[in-house]
C-alpha cells in the first residue's frame, strides 16, 4: 500500500525535529560502485533498543511516495545504547557477478593494481604523495575477483544485515544519488509523517544536475554528495534530520550536507563505530572487521608470527611467534569470532583445535601484549 505524504497540510510545519539523543538516526551512508549500498544506524540513547520497530524508505526520482517495495522493516534484532548496525544490499553470490542486476557487493577479493586514467591511458598519480593509485581492477564494466584479500575493498564483512536480496520484491536499499533514503518508526510513512526520524536527501525533490553525468544533491559548491560518496555522520551530530521544512521539497526542504563528512567513493573503513557527543566517551571512527579492533586503539601487525599448516584440513592449528601469544582467535570474514582460546603461559607456540570449523576463508589474530594484535588469512578446507 502506498502512503502519499499530504504536502499541503500546514499543520506539518509545526511538526518539530526529535529530542538530542532520544532515538535512533543515521550515521553513515554508502553509494558506491554498482551494489556497494550500505546504511549505518546509530543508537545514541542510553538505553537498548529493538530494530523491528524500525523501517527504511526510499522516495526514488523525487516520488512523494514509499510503496511496499520500498519499505524495508529491519530485523528482529537488539541494537545496544552507543552501538550501530549496518545494512549492506543482499547481493553477496560471486557466480552471479557478471550479471546486469546481481553484481555483488565487495567482498575483498577484488582484484586490485595500478589505476589508469580512461583517457590518456596513463598510470594515476595521488596528488598529496606523488604515489601510483592502486584499485579495484574492471573488464567491461564489472568487478574482477581473485584469491588475495584486502580489508580495504570488503564490504560484506562490515555488515550486520543483509537487506532485499530480490529487486522485484523489495529495492528499498538499491538507492541512488538521487533518491531521498529515510529511517522511520514503524513499517510504513504516516499521513502527517511524524514517524520520520532522519532523511538523507530531499522528499519529493529530483536533484536535476546538468552538468554531471548523474543526478546528485550537491555541496554549495556544486560537488557531488550522494553519488559515488561514503558520508559519515559528524560527532556534534545528536538526532536525525527529520524538521519536515527542511526535508520535504514542497515545504521548501533543501540539502547541501549539513551534519556529514563527505568521504570518497567505496570507503568502508568508517563502518562498524560512530564517534558521537551522545556518548562522550566515545572517540575512535574506525573499525577493523578482520582484526576485530577499532582502529587507533591496537597496534597492528608489527609482531610476527607463523601459522600452520595453511591451507588447513587437519583441525589442528599451529602458531608460532615472535613474542609471547596471550590469546588466538579465528574470525570470519563477516568479523564474527568463531573460536577464541586463551594462553596463561610464557609461551611463543600455540596450538589451537579448529573442531568442527565450517569449510572456508578466516582470519587469525594472535593478541600479544600491550593491545598488540597480528592477523593473517586461514583457509580450511
Amino acid at each position: 500500500m502506498k502512503k502519499l505524504l499530504p504536502f499541503f497540510c500546514l499543520m506539518l510545519l509545526a511538526v518539530v525535529a526529535n529530542a538530542q539523543c532520544d532515538d535512533l538516526f543515521f550515521s553513515e551512508y554508502v553509494e558506491g560502485y554498482a551494489n556497494n549500498k550500505a546504511l549505518e544506524i546509530y543508537n545514541p540513547t542510553d538505553a537498548a533498543v529493538n530494530l523491528s520497530d524500525y523501517s527504511i524508505a526510499r522516495f526514488s526520482n523525487g516520488s512523494t511516495t514509499a510503496g511496499s517495495d520500498k519499505v524495508i522493516q529491519l530485523p528482529d534484532e537488539t541494537l545496544e545504547a552507543g552501538d550501530v548496525f549496518v545494512i549492506v544490499v543482499d547481493l553477496t553470490d560471486t557466480m552471479d557477478w557478471d550479471t546486469q542486476f546481481d553484481k555483488p557487493a565487495w567482498n575483498g577479493y577484488n582484484v586490485v593494481d595500478t589505476l589508469y586514467d580512461i583517457v590518456t591511458g596513463e598510470a594515476l598519480i595521488d596528488s598529496l604523495t606523488g604515489e601510483v593509485l592502486m584499485g579495484p581492477q574492471y573488464q567491461e564494466g564489472n568487478a574482477l575477483f581473485g584469491d588475495e584479500y584486502n580489508e580495504e575493498y570488503d564490504l560484506q564483512c562490515k555488515a550486520h544485515a543483509f537487506l532485499c536480496p530480490e529487486y522485484n520484491t523489495n529495492n528499498a536499499m538499491y538507492f541512488n544519488g538521487n533518491d531521498a533514503v529515510v529511517l522511520l518508526t514503524g513499517t510504513e510513512v504516516l499521513n502527517d509523517a511524524s514517524n520520520i526520524l532522519d532523511v538523507i536527501g530531499v522528499i519529493g525533490e529530483n536533484p536535476e544536475n546538468w552538468d554531471m553525468p548523474q543526478d546528485a544533491w550537491v555541496t554549495e559548491d556544486g560537488g557531488w554528495i550522494t553519488k559515488d560518496k561514503t558520508l559519515v555522520r559528524e560527532h556534534s551530530v545528536m538526532s536525525g534530520r527529520n524538521t519536515l521544512s527542511e526535508v520535504i521539497a514542497s515545504l521548501g526542504g533543501s540539502f547541501v550536507g549539513e551534519e556529514w563528512a563527505i568521504e570518497g567513493k567505496n570507503d568502508f573503513s568508517y563502518l562498524g563505530i560512530h564517534s558521537s557527543a551522545c556518548h562522550s566517551d566515545q572517540e575512535s571512527v574506525q573499525y577493523s572487521c578482520s582484526t576485530g579492533a577499532v582502529v587507533g586503539t591496537s597496534v597492528i601487525n608489527v609482531i610476527d608470527f607463523k601459522v600452520y599448516p595453511n591451507p588447513n584440513n587437519i583441525g589442528s592449528l599451529n602458531i608460532q611467534a615472535d613474542e609471547r601469544i596471550d590469546r588466538v582467535e579465528i574470525v570470519n570474514l563477516m568479523g564474527q569470532t568463531v573460536l577464541s582460546q586463551n594462553y596463561d603461559l610464557a609461551q611463543t607456540k600455540a596450538n589451537l583445535n579448529l573442531g568442527s570449523i565450517a569449510r572456508g576463508v578466516y582470519i587469525v589474530q594472535v593478541h600479544f601484549a600491550d593491545n598488540m594484535i597480528s592477523t593473517q588469512k586461514l583457509t580450511v578446507q
